[in-house]
């Protein structure tokens, strides 16, 4: 490699380094996937800063939320009949086009 321009040492350099921190990358990505699935990812509510600018109330409200969806369960049966509830009424955006047009996009005249 001694032998070899100073430029092309830099190219496979920044090969190198490029290849490092992308296999890092995905490394990462890989744990932090399992992490999720396993449960043990949290969905917490305020940190730092945040915490010194919110009034009491507030933080109580998050905490009690936090206490009261903390069952998955819970959450899942939630999300499955606001689902079903959209399904029935027919789900989608209302026709807010030309009365009579097929067209959403169509300006009331």
């Amino acid at each position: 490699m001694k032998d070899r321009p100073k430029d092309e040492r830099k190219v496979v350099a920044g090969g190198i380094a490029i290849f490092v921190v992308v296999a890092l990358f995905f490394g990462w990505a890989i744990l932090f996937l399992k992490k999720i699935q396993s449960g043990e990812q949290r969905l917490e509510f305020g940190g730092g800063a945040q915490d010194e600018f919110l009034p009491e109330s507030v933080r109580q409200a998050q905490k009690n939320l936090m206490e009261g969806f903390s069952n998955l369960e819970e959450l899942e049966a939630i999300r499955a009949e606001s689902t079903a509830r959209q399904v029935e009424s027919g789900g989608g955006v209302p026709d807010t086009g030309a009365p009579g047009s097929g067209d959403p996009f169509v300006l009331p005249e």
